[in-house]
């Protein structure tokens, strides 16, 4: 009986510990659905002429995002995250300094990556660690502005996928970062998340011209309030209106489609649950 009590009181005592290090561990085709749906390789794919993603430069930067250039994702040793460790590349999107120990600035969102889970950000960082290295040098841009300070972030919960609203608060707002182009930016030139979903930001569209983020919230009476949730995840995963017309091409429409049916009605529910705002209202 003794014994059984031992072997009961190991396995209790280490099983914590079991759970800790496989979140720690991430699953490489995990990391690879949520850098699809994460968006990533919208600002580090290099573009042609035409506008056009190039191929061979998937995720090994070179794009101009924010007046920044976009640093090399892939594990090449001496233009890329080749010298870094797994927990290294956590470490910089989620609390946002590199192994030197400089400061990732904005767009680069670690306002919002600072709440992935553990296993995610995990899987996140060993699918790019998975990926054939490609050599691309990219020089950073001189820092002309103050830095702003992330927070240290350690250890993040996995999000309750049996609670739909918060999945799809987790998935809209950490993952998929909607609010950062969908929200007014704050003093602080941050998304400022007291007026979530509100829009109203100017964005340059493919071809010339510019192009505003909608405002989401049943604020905005020709919005998504008056469509069903089949026609909102049409928008969102092939940029069509109900009326059939199509959205301006700013979106990543191909990446949004990947998302799982399940995930997709989450971040969608979630929206439903925005509380109305007018692009006239000032931050509460």
């Amino acid at each position: 009986m003794r014994l059984w009590t031992f072997v009961y009181c190991f396995m209790a005592l280490f099983a914590p510990l079991s759970n800790i290090a496989q979140a720690q561990i991430g699953d490489v085709e995990h990391g690879k659905y949520l850098v699809t749906i994460g968006i990533c390789e919208s600002c580090h794919t290099a573009r042609g002429s035409k506008g056009e993603a190039i191929k061979e430069l998937r995720l090994a930067g070179g794009r101009q995002s924010g007046g920044l250039n976009t640093p090399n994702l892939t594990p090449d040793l001496e233009t890329g995250l080749g010298s870094w460790s797994v927990a290294d590349i956590v470490t910089a999107f989620r609390s946002g300094h590199r192994p030197d120990h400089t400061i990732i600035r904005p767009p680069m969102g670690v306002f919002f990556y600072s709440g992935f889970s553990d296993y995610d950000a995990f899987s996140i960082a060993v699918y790019l660690k998975s990926l054939a290295p490609v050599r691309n040098k990219v020089e950073r841009t001189p820092v002309k502005a103050p830095l702003p300070v992330w927070p240290e972030i350690t250890s993040v919960p996995e999000p309750d996928r049996a609670d739909r609203i918060a999945l799809g608060h987790y998935l809209t707002q950490t993952v998929s970062h909607c609010f950062q182009c969908h929200s007014p930016k704050g003093q602080n030139g941050l998304p400022d998340l007291t007026r979530a979903g509100l829009g109203g930001n100017t964005y340059q569209a493919p071809g010339g011209g510019s192009v505003v983020s909608a405002n989401l919230t049943p604020g905005n009476p020709d919005g998504i309030v008056g469509w069903t949730d089949e026609q909102v995840k049409k928008a969102i995963t092939q940029g069509v209106r109900p009326d059939q017309s199509k959205m301006v091409n700013v979106m990543d429409f191909d990446l949004y489609d990947q998302m799982k049916p399940d995930d997709l009605s989450a971040l969608v529910a979630f929206l439903r649950t925005l509380k109305p705002l007018k692009a006239d209202e000032s931050a509460k």
